[in-house]
């Protein structure tokens, strides 16, 4: 089989019953590179660039994960794969010009690599509580897709011993053994229906999913709804609004939003009712996955995922729908109240997370078949819409029974309808009718089904749904367990950190990164950030979108974080604002990232220097945490609170040395500086007169450039500038890495450092640094191994610590592999496993009463 680098072969996405241990076998001939990641458990690192012979399928929860092996002419790397997870769990490098057999056997979550019959690596153990086989061969869009020739593709349900490997990669099969579930052999054998190439239509993954919600005032309900699907938005969707003739106010929502938001917005002059609605939304679409959603609902966290593992459970599953509280036969706990559908109301101090743990926990993830699914939450899968088409507006206008006669059809056309009964949202009903609108339209619309079809058939469903077996034993299962008080470890956290900024400060940074990094943990880690920033903030961070919401006012934020369980503090000036959310929110736990030790930063006079001594004691048991020993020890003797250590983060895939010594860092000494003139802590007027100092010293030995600031806030400064060096100005980051990698010394004259990114940064770079002693630069510098720490307040000792690095190219050379392995021992994913074990405890420990 011939691929180009644009083909793929699906079989099936994953084998859920093949899982942990298991064989990949096949015969591989590669004619171009992939791009070799580093080994990992975490991370996201197999989303670019690579050559997948076998694509690792979605794992559709965040305790379970699909694999893959990508190839190239440099080697063979093998990853895991779910929501906001695909990393390298095993990487061997190595010329593959050759046709050449491969074989990954997974044994207890673990692969090893065999090649040509030998062993030659065993890779890293899953975290993840299952690993699966997975059946997509030759790529996926975006990921990438192998280029080359691949033949005689075998998947074993066992873990496959090199003996077995060995004597048999040479055979012929051309029919299944005991324990072979896919056997691909040449290309005249294949399904020709089934390889889809990019050039003849677009390809649909799990990403491709377009959420429709149908709006008719409500305003308030609407909010809420929209604002939970971005507080929990975990993989990439569409969002579809059509407006249906809603009132001034919440159109006026709707339009700000959908720009926030980048969604589109269809908006109807008059009401035409919800079916019309949900068809024109329809319409609008042309992913694989639909979603209607009810604009009365709050989602859950992962409820996508959820939903998209049921659609995948069986290739004729058409429809899927969730439980809620209120979504009749699919209500939890009760079904039934006084003679009506239930409307369970969220157990007594219990939030909607933690009901949908408890369902989660409950439930065996049968996924029960059903005849007919509740309208308020619909997840159709293309084909179903190629193939039946929309709902019936002539008859169901209005929007009742619409649902039930789509399932109908869906299910006359051989697509099967289940029931994610792993996934729960919240229901308030429709506030769009009256209540004796909505019992008018009802008693319509079972009249016009009941014609349709007749009486018969639509009680005949009613008694299926009544008695599902499944469905009534798990509402028991989470009757007893609210009753009972059970509680389940989360292994599903939200956690909102509130930086209100526009960015590119290294506590900026720090926050930014560290929230990536979490969301590789597959942690729900979003900023809120105040929409006057949505620009500046946007442009200095990469895709920041994806994880970043947006409030106007105060009102604004405590409503979005009703989403989350932790709100993260990040500046003294934001610890009043979570003051304010947990008083409106109880149920969520205060946490404070003090990142500094900011009374430091204001005269005694100043108003702000009594609201940053008042925030660390603000809120009663406020979760704090710091990066550095000096921050903590501050904190403790002051105010007397115990701050939580975490790891320091550094984003060693941006800051890393490109070039070795002896081919890098030219003969002239470049001389690097950040001078910011709005910030006086930073020394912005010491510095420019100790670059001129050198300047003058060693004229044309040295280069010198400083960044952080514009020409005419230099000038500000009103000291001379009458020597040559560039200004840069004010940098992105990678701008600031490009710089660093250019130069020999870094110099940082700040009166303290509460830790020093930058130094940190420099030193990865390849670059000898000159910092304060004071503060929590010791975190990673040693005066004389890797860096030079001085007394910034004296001018005479800082030049005489840069002339010494400037004459001696050895201390230099020393500065240089010293402080890059030291840059080693830093990471993203280290601070983000420290972060999220901290949570971890604060979460499920105190919810134990721990």
């Amino acid at each position: 089989m011939r691929f180009s680098g644009s083909d793929k072969l699906t079989i099936q996405s994953i084998f859920k019953e093949v899982m942990n241990n298991f064989t990949y076998e096949f015969w591989v001939k590669p004619e171009a590179t992939h791009q070799i990641r580093k080994e990992s458990v975490i991370g996201a690192s197999g989303i670019s660039d690579q050559r997948y012979v076998i694509a690792a399928g979605y794992g559709g929860d965040n305790e379970s994960a699909g694999t893959g092996v990508s190839v190239g002419t440099n080697g063979i790397s093998v990853f895991e794969h779910t929501a906001n997870h695909l990393p390298a769990t095993l990487v061997y490098e190595t010329s593959i010009t050759d046709w050449t057999h491969i074989a990954i056997v997974y044994r207890d979550k673990t692969p090893y690599l065999f090649i040509n019959g030998e062993i030659r690596k065993m890779g890293l153990k899953s975290l993840k509580t299952n690993v699966f086989a997975s059946g997509i061969i030759g790529g996926l869009s975006n990921y990438g897709f192998f280029i080359g020739e691949i033949t005689n593709v075998r998947i074993w349900d066992y873990a496959r011993t090199k003996r077995q490997i060995y004597e048999n990669m040479n055979n012929e099969m051309t029919e299944k053994k005991p324990g072979l579930i896919s056997l691909i052999l040449e290309e005249d054998r294949l399904n020709k229906q089934n390889l889809i190439s990019n050039d003849e239509r677009n390809e649909t993954n799990t990403e491709e999913i377009d959420v429709i919600i149908c709006v008719h005032n409500a305003l308030e309900e609407v909010k809420v709804c929209l604002e939970s699907l971005i507080a929990k938005r975990t993989l990439s969707f569409n969002i579809i609004i059509v407006d249906d003739g809603s009132n001034k106010e919440t159109s006026r929502f709707l339009r700000a939003y959908a720009e926030v938001y980048n969604c589109k917005l269809i908006r109807n002059d008059y009401a035409q009712g919800y079916t019309i609605a949900a068809n024109i939304g329809l319409l609008a679409s042309s992913s694989k996955y639909c979603v209607l959603l009810n604009s009365d609902t709050i989602v859950t966290l992962r409820w996508l995922e959820k939903l998209i593992a049921c659609m995948e459970s069986e290739k004729a599953v058409g429809i899927a729908g969730p439980l809620s509280n209120a979504a009749s036969w699919q209500s939890v706990p009760k079904l039934f109240d006084q003679n009506d559908w239930a409307i369970n109301s969220l157990p007594e101090k219990m939030n909607l997370e933690q009901m949908s743990n408890v369902v989660e926990n409950q439930s065996d993830k049968c996924y029960p078949e059903v005849p007919l699914l509740n309208g308020f939450c619909l997840m159709v899968k293309r084909e179903v819409i190629d193939k039946i088409g929309y709902f019936d507006q002539e008859t169901f206008s209005e929007g009742y029974g619409e649902e039930n006669d789509y399932c109908i059809r869906a299910k006359n056309a051989g697509f099967k309808l289940k029931v994610a009964d792993d996934c729960y949202l919240y229901h308030y009903k429709s506030s769009s009718y009256t209540s004796d609108q909505k019992k008018l339209l009802k008693k319509q619309a079972d009249k016009l089904i009941c014609r349709k079809y007749s009486s018969k058939k639509i009680r005949d469903c009613m008694t299926v749904l009544k008695e599902n077996k499944e469905l009534n034993t798990l509402r028991e299962k989470v009757e007893n367990a609210i009753e009972n008080g059970e509680k389940f470890k989360r292994s599903n956290i939200s956690i909102l950190f509130i930086l209100p900024t526009k960015g590119g400060d290294g506590g900026s940074h720090s926050v930014v990164q560290e929230t990536m990094g979490l969301r590789t943990l597959n942690i729900n880690a979003k900023i809120a950030n105040n929409l006057n920033h949505k620009i500046p903030f946007s442009e200095k961070y990469l895709n920041v979108d994806e994880f970043c919401v947006y409030y106007k006012n105060k009102d604004e934020l405590i409503r979005l974080s009703q989403h989350f369980d932790i709100v993260v503090a990040t500046v003294f000036t934001t610890v009043k604002m979570l003051k304010n959310i947990i008083e409106c929110h109880p149920y969520i736990k205060p946490s404070y990232y003090i990142q500094d030790y900011e009374p430091l930063m204001f005269d005694k006079d100043h108003h702000w220097y009594k609201e940053a001594i008042e925030s660390y004691t603000l809120i009663l048991n406020n979760n704090a945490f710091a990066k550095t020993n000096w921050i903590r020890n501050i904190i403790k003797e002051n105010h007397g609170i115990e701050v939580y250590k975490i790891a320091p983060s550094l984003d060693n895939m941006l800051f890393k040395p490109a070039v070795t010594i002896n081919n890098s860092k030219k003969d002239v000494v470049h001389i690097v500086a950040m001078v910011r003139p709005k910030t006086p802590r930073r020394s912005p007027k010491e510095t420019m007169n100790v670059l001129k100092a050198i300047k003058e010293k060693y004229n044309s030995k040295i280069e010198i450039s400083i960044f952080g600031c514009s020409d005419n806030e230099l000038n500000s400064l009103n000291v001379p500038l009458n020597f040559d060096f560039k200004n840069q100005g004010i940098l992105h980051r990678e701008q600031v890495a490009e710089l660093l990698q250019d130069s020999n010394i870094f110099i940082d004259l700040s009166t303290y450092q509460a830790f020093g990114r930058s130094g940190l940064e420099a030193m990865a770079m390849g670059c000898s640094t000159i910092l304060p002693k004071i503060g929590g630069i010791y975190e990673y510098a040693v005066h004389g191994y890797n860096s030079f720490l001085v007394d910034t307040a004296n001018n005479e000792e800082v030049i005489h610590f840069i002339s010494y690095l400037v004459e001696n190219k050895s201390i230099r050379n020393k500065f240089f592999f010293n402080g890059i392995e030291t840059a080693k021992n830093y990471s993203i994913e280290k601070a983000s496993l420290s972060l999220y074990q901290f949570f971890d405890h604060m979460l499920n420990n105190k919810e134990k009463g721990n």
